[in-house]
């Protein structure tokens, strides 16, 4: 896991392909996300002219030999690479079989390996959350890539015939130019984008006990190997079925899990937590949060998560302290429950969607953008990797392509996954009904108040992106003054804008 920047500028006359230019323009750039790396990993970078990879590496996997950016023995491939690939060692013994020698453990060597073997088709064997910039020596290309879903970000420039990628905007911010969100499942290969992977829109033919089956092998799969570490593991726990179902599998499959809660004194979610943690014997770590804190730190989120959408910027707020206690207590690998409600119906709003797939579909297809990104930010604020099963690409495939009624059943939301984990997990939590964050943990309106309590503030802000809201205009005020330029692309009203005309499309 690692915060990445990366020039490609390979024209004769681009005054960025000089190699001291090109390394003072990447250390800048590698600057801004100091926090996504270990203090003693900062910018591990290669130059040579025309090409600048760097990256701050969270050491993770093989810790002491995974210096990035990595190379293959004839230094004919150069990648700068985030994220984790889960089943990686799968891929190592093929790669192996058919003649490739490795000199680390790392997945990072896996992926350069399996690119000289496969070229982009490599994408179509990989499972986990990436996102990575790699050029080829022997033809002067490169590519670039990012998971199935989008966990894991990349953003890129094109200006003067040169590629700037980082893996947040504000690296960007210098250039001007437009700064452009590499889609999930999607490569670029010297500037051409393609799609690799898409989620099937077919109904799966499918009963509801061998729906139930599947759904439990496969997320005991999923949670397995993202355990597979030597590292402890930290699992944010709300009191609700998502999170609960991730605390439950991993403390099965890894021998050292914790469980991190926080909340407001006499909180939903604290109480719920609380109990089933002490009735377990499962360690557990519990925070209040505290209101002043919230509203001072409001800039800093903002700058950090790259919002503007109120509901967002809040949700993150909160999170950053879940992980910021995660690290406090030693951890650097915490596991959580996001992505769940989007794909298994989890929302009031489903029940009364008149299209409940169209709203999956389009919640699914843009979480990149809100609880992922929000996942993101806020761990990497504390410098903590987060990995989310829900989201495991086959997992994913499966659950997407279940049956609505199959979810939304006898009048329950997330009846598949309820019932995956009914005998796993006790009645008060199989049977929870589902309850927002700002509701669970105590928050309800604190920021809100705050953001329309603040003068200042022209309420006609953001207006022609559909920003209609004085708390929206806030936070929008706060992303513009934290240096990000006026967005162009149109509001997710309160998060939950999922008309089909709307500007944030899904893959059908």
């Amino acid at each position: 896991m690692c915060g990445i920047a990366a020039i490609i500028d390979t024209g004769p006359d681009g005054r960025a392909a000089h190699p001291e230019h090109l390394q003072r323009e990447l250390l800048a750039m590698l600057d801004h996300i100091r926090h996504r790396g270990d203090a003693e990993c900062f910018a591990e970078h290669s130059v040579r002219e025309g090409v600048a990879l760097g990256t701050n590496r969270l050491a993770i996997v093989d810790r002491e030999h995974a210096r990035q950016p990595q190379t293959d023995p004839r230094e004919q491939i150069r990648v700068a690479y985030n994220g984790e690939l889960y089943g990686f060692l799968d891929l190592r013994r093929e790669l192996t079989a058919l003649g490739h020698e490795f000199r680390t453990e790392s997945d990072t060597e896996v992926l350069i390996h399996g690119y000289l073997q496969w070229g982009e088709k490599l994408l179509d064997r990989l499972n986990g959350m990436f996102a990575f910039v790699l050029h080829d020596l022997r033809d002067g290309s490169f590519l670039a890539a990012r998971d199935h879903i989008g966990i894991k970000p990349l953003y890129y420039v094109r200006q003067g015939g040169a590629h700037y990628f980082a893996s947040e905007q504000k690296c960007l911010l210098t250039h001007d130019a437009p700064i452009h969100t590499l889609d999930p499942g999607t490569y670029l290969r010297n500037g051409q984008q393609e799609r690799y992977f898409s989620l099937s829109s077919t109904p799966r033919d499918i009963g509801p006990e061998e729906a139930v089956e599947t759904y439990r092998r496969l997320f005991d799969d999923a949670v397995r190997r993202q355990v597979d570490t030597d590292l402890p593991v930290a699992v944010t726990f709300s009191g609700g079925i998502d999170s609960a179902a991730v605390l439950h599998t991993a403390r099965r499959h890894h021998p050292a899990v914790t469980a991190f809660t926080i909340g407001f004194e006499g909180s939903a979610d604290v109480a719920v937590a609380e109990r089933y943690c002490r009735e377990e014997g499962i360690p557990h770590v519990v925070a209040r949060l505290d209101r002043r804190e919230l509203i001072d730190i409001l800039p800093e989120v903002t700058y950090a998560a790259e919002f503007f959408e109120a509901i967002d910027a809040m949700d993150t707020c909160v999170g950053q302290f879940a992980f910021r206690l995660v690290r406090q207590h030693g951890f650097k690998l915490a596991l959580c429950g996001e992505g769940s409600d989007e794909v298994n119906a989890g929302y009031d709003l489903f029940r009364q969607h008149e299209d409940p797939v169209e709203l999956m579909r389009y919640r699914v297809h843009n979480l990149h953008r809100t609880d992922l990104q929000r996942v993101d930010r806020s761990s990497m604020m504390h410098t903590v990797e987060t990995r989310v099963p829900f989201m495991d690409r086959h997992l994913l495939e499966f659950a997407y392509a279940v049956p609505m009624d199959l979810k939304l059943r006898d009048g329950r939301d997330k009846w598949l996954l309820r019932e995956a984990f009914r005998g796993r997990l006790p009645s008060y939590l199989v049977d929870r009904p589902k309850i927002r964050m700002p509701d669970g943990s105590g928050l309800k309106n604190i920021l809100v108040d705050h953001a329309r309590a603040q003068g200042g503030v022209d309420p006609e802000l953001g207006a022609d992106i559909g920003v209609d809201t004085p708390e929206g205009a806030f936070f929008l005020q706060q992303y513009l003054k934290a240096g990000f330029p006026m967005p162009h692309e149109r509001h997710k009203r309160a998060g939950y804008d999922y008309s089909p005309g709307g500007y944030f499309e899904f893959v059908s």
